[in-house]
């Protein structure tokens, strides 16, 4: 089985001037492309449309990883991706930046598929260096894909993600049979059908060891993502009655609880939100991407 090759981490210094040339040059082409006059259009004018409508879709591939991988993830990106996270407050050493000449885009746990690395790995970068999808940008040749790399090859990749699948599901199972957990309708089907990132199904299952559980539901999907990825989001109400406690007494018990754990069943947040129909909940979140193996066989 193929393994990872070590990362091609460019030295923090490097990367700092990577991010100086490639904003520089970033400036300079756009400023080449002169505004028609209203009412015209022209190469100049269509071109500079399409970078900046490239640029909103790198800004927000970079705005995700930022808020839903959170900063100690590794990623995999081109030189001008890398920056713009940098330039985000993203760690440089969490970056493997993908040169022209790289052969696979090992070296992180993520890798951001814009159309410049799709045509850098072709049809090898879906299919065998990262075949899981987590969300999805735009449509089309500009499309930027969040992908899952699999370090230990593609089979490897599939046969945890089945045995994670199952695992999840017979976690879900039990919890439904915990007299301490009430779980919304909607929430039931997901917690059968195995769509429960595994640190929720856990912190769920120690929340309910100490205080009474009521799960609103589930989510946390991306748009574009694959099936196989479970949600990371979960939301509880802020009272029940078999608690015995105030609502506010009962939200921060519960918020004890979740500063307490260890990784991997940190959450990237929570606190309350609000859903559509004014309801307040408590919304726990956990980073991506979703790890395989923490429930064990």
């Amino acid at each position: 089985m193929k393994t990872a090759r070590p990362a091609r981490r460019w030295q923090l210094a490097g990367l700092a001037m990577a991010i100086v040339v490639m904003v520089a040059a970033v400036a300079a082409l756009v400023a080449s492309h002169q505004p028609t006059r209203p009412g015209q259009s022209g190469p100049a004018s269509q071109s500079g449309s399409r970078i900046a409508s490239a640029a909103a879709l790198r800004s927000q591939a970079v705005s995700w990883v930022i808020t839903q991988a959170g900063q100690n993830v590794s990623v995999a990106c081109d030189a001008v991706t890398c920056a713009g996270l940098v330039t985000r407050g993203f760690p440089a050493s969490n970056l493997t930046v993908l040169q022209p000449t790289a052969p696979d885009p090992y070296g992180g746990l993520l890798v951001i598929a814009t159309a410049d690395v799709r045509s850098q790995f072709g049809t090898k970068l879906s299919s065998v260096y990262a075949p899981q999808v987590i969300a999805s940008f735009g449509g089309g040749s500009s499309r930027i894909d969040i992908r899952v790399v699999a370090s230990q090859g593609p089979v490897a990749f599939q046969t945890s993600l089945s045995a994670d699948l199952a695992a999840r599901k017979s976690s879900g199972a039990q919890l439904l049979r915990n007299s301490r957990i009430t779980v919304a309708a909607g929430a039931r089907d997901q917690l059968t059908s195995g769509h429960v990132d595994s640190r929720l199904l856990t912190t769920i299952a120690f929340l309910a060891g100490q205080h009474p559980v009521d799960v609103v539901g589930f989510g946390g999907a991306a748009a574009g993502a694959d099936s196989s990825v479970p949600l990371r989001t979960a939301y509880l109400a802020e009272s029940d009655a078999a608690a015995h406690q105030s609502s506010s007494a009962y939200v921060s018990a519960l918020e004890a609880v979740l500063r307490a754990q260890s990784p991997p069943y940190v959450p990237l947040s929570f606190g309350t939100v609000h859903q559509p129909g004014g309801q307040p909940v408590l919304e726990i979140q956990f980073p991506a991407p979703s790890p395989f193996g923490l429930l064990g066989s």
